[in-house]
């Protein structure tokens, strides 16, 4: 197969991947932005750019507040330029103490920088409880009642005398209403002993078993180790049950979808940060491409599953309080609070260089694992 023709049949794949990724980044990076900008205006601070995507400009037009909004040509990110910065990093303009415009970002109250820098990861939370509660509000919940489908040879649930047909009921004392409430269970205990009781033919058993580790990769090529005690729910339609939610309760469960999704994501970094986890678990560009790319092909409902988890993931990304980030931003605006006046222009540059140096150093190790994977 000559070249030629291996461009014409991945061609269309790629332009898929590629389109799924514009729009996921595209659709985050938007509201991101639009956080810092709309608390930014709020507060009373001008805003000289709008951008979406960096590099050459493809499209601005300057609103009447002054605001230049632009589309550039690469859609890897994207940011807002304030009075008084010199460059979208947040660095203060050489010439900004000249500048006594109350619309100068650096002229405003702590507090109000502290807003307008907090809103953007805070936007991201907003957006991820956004879509989680429209999904929950508009699709509903497939949720599979707590029946034994198959038990896998040799497994914990094996060797315990479990079989298919049995319904689980209590795991330890909590109540098992569905299956996943069994598999986060089973989760949050590894190694640990669980007393299952069960109901088979009518009567009441009681089995004990130890979840156990095993080693596994996903569908993108990524090893991750997880407990497990070897059961598959059942499949029967007579077990599954399509939960519906009214608009209340459909923003308490988004809400409750990004909180758990953000504890797991800030267990998984303290655990890669004291050794416990894997670094191959991490990815970058390429495996978000890869990831969209493929959730393109499940339809708009997992896409925009995807689109919360990825803006949930940037958030926490972004309060790290590494320079650079909105995280370094905000604690050396939280140091200017403790010590009554802010830190030297030096010291917040060289803050800023070395946070740079942390992030490039970061993106060209991911990209690395990224393409390893391939």
């Amino acid at each position: 197969m000559d070249i030629i023709q291996l461009i014409i049949q991945y061609l269309p794949t790629a332009i898929q991947y590629f389109l799924a990724f514009a729009l996921l980044i595209t659709v985050v990076v938007f509201i991101h932005e639009l956080g810092h900008y709309s608390v930014g205006r709020w507060c009373g601070i001008g805003v000289e750019t709008f951008s979406i995507g960096m590099g050459k400009q493809v499209w601005g037009k300057t609103d009447k507040y002054g605001t230049l909004w632009r589309i550039a040509i690469l859609p890897i990110g994207g940011y807002v330029k304030f009075y008084g910065d010199e460059d979208p990093s947040g660095k203060k303009s050489k010439i900004s103490e000249d500048i006594k415009d109350d619309k100068n970002f650096h002229n405003k109250s702590v507090w109000k920088k502290i807003a307008t820098t907090a809103a953007g990861p805070i936007f991201n939370f907003i957006l991820a409880v956004f879509i989680f509660s429209f999904i929950f509000f508009f699709r509903g919940e497939s949720l599979v009642q707590p029946y034994v489908g198959q038990v896998v040879d040799e497994s914990p649930a094996f060797n315990s005398g479990l079989k298919a047909g049995d319904e689980i009921i209590f795991a330890d004392n909590n109540e098992i209403l569905y299956f996943n409430d069994l598999r986060n269970y089973v989760l949050e205990n590894p190694n640990n002993e669980i007393k299952l009781t069960i109901v088979r033919d009518s009567i009441e058993k009681t089995l004990f078993l130890t979840p156990e580790i095993i080693s596994a990769k996903d569908r993108f090529g990524n090893e991750y180790s997880s407990a497990r005690i070897g059961v598959i729910g059942s499949q029967n339609p007579e077990h599954i049950d399509l939960k519906k939610y009214g608009f209340i309760t459909s923003i308490y469960r988004g809400s409750k979808e990004t909180y758990n999704l953000s504890i797991k994501i800030l267990d998984y970094l303290g655990k890669l940060i004291s050794g416990r986890e894997s670094i191959d678990q991490m990815g970058g560009p390429i495996k978000i491409i890869q990831i969209s790319g493929e959730m393109s092909n499940y339809g708009i409902i997992p896409l925009l599953a995807l689109i919360a988890a990825i803006s949930v993931n940037l958030g926490i990304i972004n309060l790290l309080p590494i320079p650079v980030l909105d995280g370094g931003h905000l604690l050396y605006y939280s140091l200017e609070v403790i010590r009554g006046k802010p830190l030297s222009q030096k010291t917040q540059e060289i803050g800023m260089q070395i946070g740079m140096s942390l992030l490039i150093a970061l993106m060209i190790f991911v990209t690395f694992l990224d393409i390893s994977r391939l």
